[in-house]
């Protein structure tokens, strides 16, 4: 019975030892003799490393139940590159993943999705290059006209079910503008081109499964949308698409969460496995795990346990009446008001 998780990693970054001339220059001609500059390396392993691996470490034992069940396929979010992503796999996965896939996007942070996987991965389509037709007001200079509509990607993965690839499972790996903005013009701006995302979206889906297909095939659209489920920005996604947020399946409202914003202690889900149809006819009884024993707290209590006790979860940004939780679930013991696998818990559903 096959796993799939997607889970913001929390900026998963690789540091480097530069070296002085430019790969593979053997004449020399590049070198640098500045300490301040220098080159990526080769693919060297004690060239480069993870940074914070502590944090590594906490996020690789919430995806992997302590090191005791691992995933087979990890759709992640914020990763840095290609190598980043290999590194984790190498150093704190056991190189469990035999297949890694992440395309560089142009997000200024330079955290594009990606994915690990041990299910063979058949084919792969990416949206990088999509243009924001909608794009409102004057277009910023230079090509293209408007705007390339995702920062990050709406990476499209079909993955085998079987070892002859004829059951297949479609995943469309997402990261949608962040709602952080400094201004509330910023933030209208911001909640806007969301939308617009999660619209275009549903478009690629209905457009890759068109007509009856959609009711058919296998397929789930994952990732961190930045928005809780009832928030207009990605209601296109959540509310009328005929997808089904497999989170809704947890009995108690207040299970249904997965990412604490420290800065105002409230808790909500922004990670999502949308399920298709099919996808949700085939898992039907199967309750989703949310992995929270790699989260953070605020501070120490006087009773020497994690503070806060309670946070308060929204089901949309404006939500009137949110509601209390508990705060005081079990952690790592690792874990520490600094030390936290991310701010984001690992969403995980098994495939019957």
């Amino acid at each position: 019975m096959p796993t799939i998780c997607t889970f913001n990693a929390n900026n998963l970054f690789v540091r480097y030892q530069f070296d002085q001339t430019f790969p593979g220059d053997r004449s020399g001609k590049s070198l640098v003799e500045d300490p301040n500059k220098g080159y990526l390396p080769t693919y060297n392993p004690a060239l480069f490393e993870l940074f914070n691996t502590t944090q590594r470490e906490l996020a690789a034992r919430a995806l992997t139940n302590n090191g005791k069940d691992f995933p087979d396929v990890i759709c992640f979010q914020e990763v840095e590159s290609l190598i980043a992503l290999r590194k984790f796999n190498e150093v704190h996965l056991r190189e469990k993943y035999p297949f890694a896939l992440l395309i560089d996007s142009r997000d200024f942070r330079q955290i594009d999705v990606g994915i690990l996987s041990r299910l063979k991965i058949l084919d792969v389509r990416t949206h990088i290059d999509d243009i924001d037709v909608n794009f409102p007001g004057k277009a910023p200079k230079g090509p293209p006209k408007r705007p390339r509509l995702f920062s990050r990607d709406c990476l499209e993965v079909e993955l085998a079910l079987n070892k002859s690839g004829t059951k297949r499972l479609t995943l469309f790996i997402n990261h949608l503008k962040s709602k952080f903005s400094d201004t509330a013009d910023e933030r209208e701006k911001a909640d806007k081109l969301r939308k617009r995302q999660a619209k275009e979206v549903l478009k690629i889906v209905r457009e890759r499964f068109p007509g009856a297909k959609f009711d058919q095939e296998l397929f789930a659209i994952v990732g961190d949308f930045n928005d809780e489920p009832l928030s207009p920005p990605v209601l296109p996604l959540t509310g009328d698409s005929d997808l089904v947020n497999v989170v809704d399946r947890l009995p108690s409202p207040q299970d249904r969460w997965t990412y604490w914003y420290r800065g105002a202690n409230s808790v909500s889900q922004i990670d999502y496995l949308l399920l298709s149809p099919a996808l949700d006819a085939a898992t039907a009884g199967i309750r989703p795990r949310i992995e929270r024993r790699g989260l953070s707290f605020a501070t120490i209590l006087a009773d020497g346990k994690p503070g806060p006790k309670q946070s308060h979860l929204h089901r949309s940004d404006a939500d009137p009446n949110p509601s209390p939780v508990d705060f005081r679930f079990p952690r790592f013991a690792e874990v520490t008001r600094d030390d936290y696998a991310s701010d984001h818990c690992p969403v995980f559903l098994d495939i019957p």
